[in-house]
């Protein structure tokens, strides 16, 4: 089951899938195809081996919402500007580099972003990529130790927030995000 939320202020909702035994041979090809499906709606899809769970999306939109907003923004569009914020960095070829779907990517995290839930929207994109897994977006031992690494986490600040460590890392990778405005 999908996840949806509303973006606080914004009138916005986001609804966040995965879709696993994914094929993407021709990007643009599929990035029609998908614009087709969406038929004007925003979506971003994102290597889910680089997400840690549907907050670490739904806070970077909610940051790239607000970025929008003040005009602190680095790309013109909201799906663009989640990907900087989800991937913790300030320019886009970066992002895409970072968590960006590639020909290589076998399991996507799916964002949908319109004015109401569209938990559907989100499936037909995931069963067009694969097969609709929503346990993707779950921290296991191993995807916690890999994106600890790959966000440069360390343990003293894992160690900083108390409660749950795959929270905490979560929290971590959210707040990072969230700095790069700082460096516009």
């Amino acid at each position: 089951m999908p996840y949806s939320h509303p973006i606080t202020s914004s009138g916005l909702y986001v609804t966040i899938t995965a879709a696993d035994k994914t094929s993407v041979p021709d990007i643009n090809k599929t990035l029609d195809e998908l614009d087709k499906i969406a038929d004007g709606k925003v979506y971003q899809l994102f290597d889910a081996d680089k997400i840690t769970d549907h907050r670490h999306i739904h806070y970077a939109a909610a940051n790239a919402y607000h970025a929008l907003e003040t005009g602190n923004n680095i790309s013109n569009t909201l799906n663009v500007e989640t990907l900087l914020y989800a991937s913790t960095q300030d320019q886009i070829y970066k992002a895409i580099k970072a968590i960006g779907v590639s020909q290589k990517t076998r399991r996507i995290a799916i964002l949908v972003i319109s004015d109401t839930v569209n938990d559907e929207l989100a499936k037909q994109i995931a069963h067009h990529l694969g097969t609709l897994d929503d346990n993707l977006l779950r921290l296991t031992p191993e995807k916690f130790d890999a994106l600890k690494q790959f966000y440069g986490i360390t343990e003293t600040a894992l160690n900083t927030i108390n409660g749950d460590e795959y929270q905490a890392l979560t929290s971590l990778i959210t707040e990072k995000g969230a700095l790069i405005s700082l460096k516009r």
